[in-house]
């Protein structure tokens, strides 16, 4: 009994020791962590590219083989995409984060913070291309050999004539509401969601993020109000061949990757002139769909790249205080001399008070038989008889009302952008409205070539989301062809999901059929 009691005061001695040198667990440990983080297959199933991301520190992008020993580590290399092919990895490279951290403490503006850079490696290859001072980049979605990356350059502010009627109106609501501004402001960064991925964009899109990068005198890094307008690259991966598109402030490829569509400012000394640019990809040659105007908005181009479609005002003429836009969607189609008006104001079908939005964004069916785009009432213009300080300034609310005052004022400008789903068909040639106030939201099915859509409305019961978390709606079954509605379910309660609506489409069409 001794002997035992001897062994286990000495294991216990021994445990103590040993725990007493273990390193204590702080930030200092954990930021040496490390966790996959992206990870994608190329499509022939033999490649895999993923990175290792610390807790704190510079990451690894790593390209392997499944089938050899091949392995490639790229430093700071993310938002890495695999072409179509198989054969090319395109990934960008973050500076050095110490480099990045001393630039945000010592709160340098955006121009001044370190960029990142382009690479490109072909699979099973040493070599890797790069670029310095890239934004984004962007390839064709199902084609391959293509690349278009947008250097880095200083945002410029738009021209007076750029500054949207709607902007305007913004401002003077907002002046309305000045005692909860502050607050409001502050609420809307900290809840305003991610935009969602719009159709017309590529590959790629949206890899240009500066979350978390902020001006020296509190300047806004923001180009949500302001134009970014950057050269452009254009890249051939097969031949290496590269073109240079200058003052670019948008770029789109077609699904297939046979035509490349630049919305392009003009020279510095004509900054406020703009142009619409189909580039063919395989025939080296640039058409020019439109040019001039005041403000040009979203753009949208087909699957095979025939058609286009974009919004604009294209009224040159100087605008008087106070007026408001009147915006028209333009279309565009192989073999035209240039783009021409599709649907405005006054165009049968149109609704009466109802106009093109200049939020909305244009965008055909799979088969190129429908162009979809968004309407919003014509908004009155405003009263410049009244000097600003002698305006009133209320902020009413009715109990009643669908929103409590809050959520009003917080979705004061997502609110002034809202726009109703409207479809011109080429085949009948004429406007359908499909989506209304009493109906906001309108899912298309098949790709945006069937013949029933699908209409959502919790109008008049969104109070109660407060308390419930959801709230009830109704169901439409919408005919593409004449625009008319029929209610097939009343009082859903619930989350609305793709998997349900899925279910109901055949449904749906059965219903309205009879």
């Amino acid at each position: 009994m001794p002997g035992k009691s001897l062994i286990f005061l000495l294991f216990l001695f021994i445990s103590v020791i040993a725990a007493a040198q273990k390193k204590p667990l702080d930030h200092s440990v954990y930021d040496s962590w490390q966790s996959i983080g992206e990870k994608i297959i190329s499509n022939d199933g033999k490649w895999v590219v993923y990175t290792i991301e610390p807790q704190e520190g510079d990451n690894d992008l790593i390209i392997q083989s499944s089938e050899t020993n091949y392995k490639k580590t790229i430093a700071r290399g993310y938002k890495a995409l695999i072409t179509e092919d198989s054969r090319f990895v395109i990934f960008k490279i973050k500076p050095f984060y110490k480099e990045t951290r001393e630039a945000r403490i010592k709160k340098k503006r955006r121009d001044d913070i370190p960029k990142d850079s382009l690479g490109i490696i072909e699979l099973g290859k040493e070599t890797v291309w790069k670029t310095p001072a890239i934004r984004e980049y962007k390839i064709p979605k199902f084609s391959s050999g293509w690349l278009a990356y947008n250097l880095e350059k200083k945002p410029e502010s738009p021209t007076r004539t750029d500054r949207t009627d709607t902007k305007r109106l913004t401002d003077s609501l907002l002046n309305v509401v000045d005692s909860l501004q502050e607050v409001i402001e502050s609420m809307a960064k900290q809840m305003a969601p991610r935009p969602p991925k719009k159709a017309n964009q590529n590959e790629g899109d949206d890899y240009g993020d500066d979350a978390g990068l902020s001006d020296a005198d509190d300047d806004d890094t923001s180009t949500a109000n302001r134009i970014v307008i950057a050269d452009l690259g254009l890249k051939n991966l097969n031949s290496g061949e590269e073109k240079i598109f200058p003052n670019v402030s948008a770029y789109y490829f077609n699904e297939k990757g046979t035509k490349l569509l630049l919305k392009q400012f003009g020279s510095k000394d004509s900054i406020g002139k703009q142009f619409v640019l189909l580039y063919d990809l395989n025939k080296k040659i640039t058409d020019t769909l439109s040019r001039g105007g005041n403000s040009l908005g979203n753009v949208a181009i087909s699957e095979n790249g025939s058609q286009v479609a974009f919004i604009a005002d294209k009224d040159s003429t100087p605008r008087i205080k106070g007026q408001s836009r009147t915006y028209k969607l333009w279309y565009y189609k192989e073999g035209m001399d240039s783009a021409v008006v599709l649907a405005e104001k006054n165009s049968i079908g149109m609704q009466l008070g109802m106009t093109v939005s200049e939020f909305s964004t244009p965008e055909f069916s799979k088969s190129g038989k429908r162009l979809f785009f968004g309407t919003a009432p014509i908004q009155l213009p405003e009263d410049t008889t009244i000097a600003d300080i002698d305006k009133a300034r209320l902020d009413i609310w009715h109990y009643n009302d669908d929103e409590i005052q809050t959520v009003q004022l917080l979705n004061l400008r997502s609110d002034l952008q809202k726009n109703y789903l409207a479809v011109y068909d080429f085949e009948k040639s004429g406007v359908k409205q499909l989506g209304s106030l009493d109906i906001p939201v309108v899912y298309k099915t098949n790709e945006g070539d069937g013949d029933i859509f699908v209409g959502v409305t919790d109008v008049g019961r969104r109070i109660e989301s407060q308390w419930t978390g959801a709230t009830i709606k109704d169901i439409y079954a919408i005919n593409v062809k004449d625009g008319s509605q029929k209610l097939v379910k009343k009082d859903l309660s619930g989350v609305l999901n793709s998997t349900y609506l899925s279910s109901t489409v055949n449904t749906l069409c059965g219903m309205i059929i009879k």
